[in-house]
């Protein structure tokens, strides 16, 4: 190590790190310093690599980075309730346990740690890898020390600095959801959501209902509705005089906010109104609850998400890739469709009804 490293003029470390082919010493200089090597007669030695081998493999539980889970403290009231955050979170708990790391959650905002005190505390605890789990469009940067860390976010589009990303697949999930409705023989289908949930997610739920809509005839096609994210009362109020004036078969939302507060399928209504659910309106939910099985709709793998992402995440660690890429890539996991009360299969005498009540249109 040492005549190859006088040779080429770089620290025996490097040479080390070079000949084991290792991603944080750049190409040129591995070639270089196998090529030096080389010329000076060195060989591997089979027993040596296989003790290696050993020794770094029994080492591997102790030797395992610990995460930090970041949460935006605006979600934080359900973090641990039956929202998005606890599927993501034991999905990448899963893997970190699978790879020998250990994982903390850290929450930010206003009442809880700052920036500044995230970024001590993972310098001063030796964090080497962070997962920044969905934050709102509130918070569009976080001013940590990103250079010495691997990263990957979750969904976040918006959050800077640009990292590799792992989210569900918003726009397959509006698609399919699309697709299996006009099975079950409904027409007019109308996508319901709040307007920032659409940036956050970078309009993927309003661009898959769109390009279904392109196949089909004009006469079916309902403008999306985007409402501003305000009371629950107001919301299903708008939402009830678009279905009106759309005259809407189907609603399609990520916002389980719109059913009403019934017991399963006992009186169930859309919100505070009148109309109900499956008699006079249906819903598809785009991210059916786990513990909802009475709603049809999409169910989003959100553990999956996470396990991804961990996965991800381990695999920069490991290479020692830090900083943000030059090229950042994103992920996509599908969900998968779901049969529920309240989106049942339409009679042949419904749909008939329905094509020649909009045949004006």
């Amino acid at each position: 190590m040492s005549d190859i490293a006088a040779v080429t003029g770089v620290h025996p470390t490097t040479v080390s790190l070079a000949l084991r082919s290792h991603p944080s010493i750049p190409l040129g200089t591995r070639k270089r310093i196998v090529a030096a090597a080389e010329a000076l007669g060195y060989e591997r030695d089979p027993l040596l690599d296989a003790f290696n081998f050993h020794r770094l493999h029994k080492r591997a539980t102790k030797d395992g980075a610990t995460i930090a889970f970041v949460v935006d403290a605006n979600t934080s009231p359900y973090f641990f309730g039956q929202a998005f955050h606890p599927l993501v979170y034991e999905g990448a708990k899963a893997a970190a346990l699978a790879h020998h790391h250990a994982i903390e959650v850290f929450k930010v905002g206003p009442r809880d740690l700052s920036t500044r005190r995230l970024n001590t505390i993972i310098a001063s605890r030796g964090i080497s890898g962070v997962l920044l789990s969905a934050f709102t469009l509130h918070t569009t940067r976080l001013d940590i020390d990103w250079q010495n860390l691997s990263t990957v976010k979750i969904e976040s589009h918006h959050l800077l600095p640009e990292m590799d990303v792992v989210t569900n697949d918003q726009c397959q999930a509006a698609r399919l959801c699309m697709r299996r409705l006009r099975a079950l023989g409904y027409r007019r289908i109308g996508l319901a959501t709040a307007r920032d949930d659409e940036s956050r997610l970078q309009d993927n739920f309003s661009t898959g209902v769109l390009v279904e809509q392109a196949e089909m005839p004009e006469s079916e096609c309902v403008p999306p509705l985007l409402f501003e994210r305000t009371t629950v009362d107001e919301i299903t109020a708008r939402v009830h005089d678009w279905i009106r004036e759309c005259e809407v078969d189907v609603v399609i939302s990520n916002w389980g906010e719109l059913l009403g507060p019934g017991q399963p399928m006992a009186g169930l209504t859309l919100g505070n109104t009148r109309l109900r659910i499956p008699e006079d309106i249906a819903f598809a939910s785009l991210d059916v609850p786990p513990h909802r099985a009475d709603i049809g709709g999409i169910v989003q793998n959100h553990r999956l998400v996470g396990l991804h992402a961990m996965e991800h995440l381990s695999v920069l660690v490991r290479t020692f890739r830090r900083g943000a890429p030059d090229a950042p890539s994103v992920t996509y996991v599908p969900g998968f469709w779901r049969d529920g009360a309240t989106a049942p299969r339409r009679s042949r005498a419904a749909l008939v009804w329905s094509l020649s009540a909009h045949a004006h249109v």
